[in-house]
C-alpha cells in the first residue's frame, strides 16, 4: 500500500483544533484505520516568508498508507481545506488551515498544479522537524537521503545556499541583496573557468555563487544540454545545503514554465523519466538538496532566497500537552 506525508499549518483561530480536526477528516477520506495514520506531534514556529504581522504558526505532518492515487490524495487534501474555510489570496499569507502532500512512495510529479515531493520540504525546518518524528527512515526521492538526515542537516550550523543562474541576469547583485537581507556572508566561488574555496563554515550563514560551469544545466533545455561529467568536483566544501537554479518562467505558444523546463527538472531529479543525459547527471551532486525558481521579479527571487535562509534556520518548538 503506498505511503504518503502530508503537511499540516495554521495560524488563525483556534490552530490547533483546526489541525486535530483536519487529521481526523483527511484519515476518513484516505485511510479505513486509524492504525494507517499517523499525526506527529504539533509544533509552533514563527511566520516564514509572509506579510508581516501574523501570528505564530502551529505546524504538524502525519504518514498516511493509503490505497488512493497521488492526485486523489490531492482533491481530499484540498477539499479539507476547503471545508475548512481556507481561502487563497496572497502567498504565504495568515492562513486558517494549510495542507501539502510532500512525499508520495518513491514518486516525483512535476506539473503546474502537483508537485511531488513538495519543492520547499528540503529547506524548511519546521517541517522536517515534525516529518522526521514520523518518517524519519523514509527517503527523499530527490536527493537519496532519509528524511531525518535532511532535517539533522538543518540542525547543524546556519543555513547557507548556493544559486546558479544565467550570468545576464546579473546573479551577484541579486545575492549581494540576500546577504544584506539575512546578514549572511556573501561568497563568489566561480572566476571564468576557475573554481575558488569559499572561506566559510557551516557555523555561519552564507550564498554563493554557482561555479561557471553549472551554467551548462541552464544553457539549453533540448536534448543536447552539456553538463560536463566532472562537475560534481566543482562543489565546494563545505557542501550547500541547498542549491537553487533560477530560470526565467516565461514559455513560447502559452506552454506553462513547468513544461520548459521539464528536461531540467528531470536532469535536476525533480522529476521522473529518463533524460539522454542521465550519465552526467548522475556524477553530478544529486544528494544536494535543489530547488527550481522561475521568476523574472528580482524582488520576488530576492523574497525566496531570503525565505530559503530563515527556513532553514526557523527556531520550533513542540507543544506541550
Amino acid at each position: 500500500m503506498p505511503s504518503c506525508l502530508i503537511s499540516f499549518g495554521a495560524n488563525l483561530g483556534n490552530a490547533r483544533a483546526t489541525i486535530e480536526l483536519a487529521a481526523e477528516q483527511l484519515q476518513h477520506k484516505l485511510t479505513a484505520t486509524d492504525r494507517l495514520f499517523q499525526l506527529s506531534p504539533l509544533y509552533k514556529t514563527p511566520p516564514v516568508g509572509g506579510p508581516s504581522g501574523q501570528p505564530p504558526f502551529i505546524n504538524a505532518v502525519a504518514a498516511v498508507e493509503t490505497q488512493l492515487s497521488p492526485w486523489e490524495v490531492w482533491h481530499a487534501v484540498r477539499d479539507v481545506e476547503q471545508q475548512l474555510g481556507r481561502e487563497r489570496f496572497q502567498r504565504w499569507e495568515a492562513r486558517r488551515i494549510d495542507l501539502d502532500i510532500l512525499l508520495f512512495d518513491d514518486a516525483r510529479i512535476w506539473t503546474p498544479q502537483l508537485k511531488i515531493p513538495h519543492p520547499r520540504m528540503c529547506m524548511r525546518r519546521f517541517i522536517l522537524a515534525p516529518a522526521a518524528q514520523v518518517a524519519g527512515d523514509w527517503l527523499d526521492p530527490v536527493t537519496g537521503q532519509s528524511i531525518a538526515a535532511l532535517a539533522k542537516a538543518l540542525d547543524q550550523g546556519r543555513g547557507n545556499l548556493m544559486l546558479c543562474a544565467d550570468p545576464k541576469t546579473r546573479p551577484e547583485l541579486l545575492l549581494e541583496e540576500v546577504a544584506r537581507h539575512t546578514l549572511a556572508k556573501w561568497e563568489t566561488v566561480s572566476h571564468g573557468d576557475s573554481v575558488t574555496e569559499p572561506s566559510v563554515d557551516n557555523s555561519s550563514r552564507w550564498v554563493a555563487l554557482a561555479p561557471r560551469q553549472l551554467e551548462g544545466l541552464l544553457a539549453d533545455q533540448s536534448a543536447q544540454a552539456r553538463p560536463d561529467a566532472r562537475v560534481s568536483s566543482l562543489i565546494p566544501a563545505p557542501e550547500p545545503k541547498l542549491v537553487v537554479f533560477l530560470v526565467d518562467p516565461h514559455a513560447s505558444s502559452g506552454a506553462q514554465w513547468e513544461d520548459l523546463y521539464r528536461g531540467l527538472a528531470r536532469r535536476l531529479n525533480l522529476s521522473s523519466g529518463a533524460a539522454c543525459d542521465q550519465p552526467q547527471l548522475e556524477r553530478w551532486s544529486l544528494h544536494l538538496p535543489k530547488y527550481l525558481l522561475a521568476t523574472d521579479d528580482r524582488q520576488w527571487a530576492v523574497h525566496e532566497l531570503v525565505s530559503a535562509l530563515e527556513a532553514m534556520d526557523c527556531p520550533i518548538e513542540q507543544v506541550r500537552e
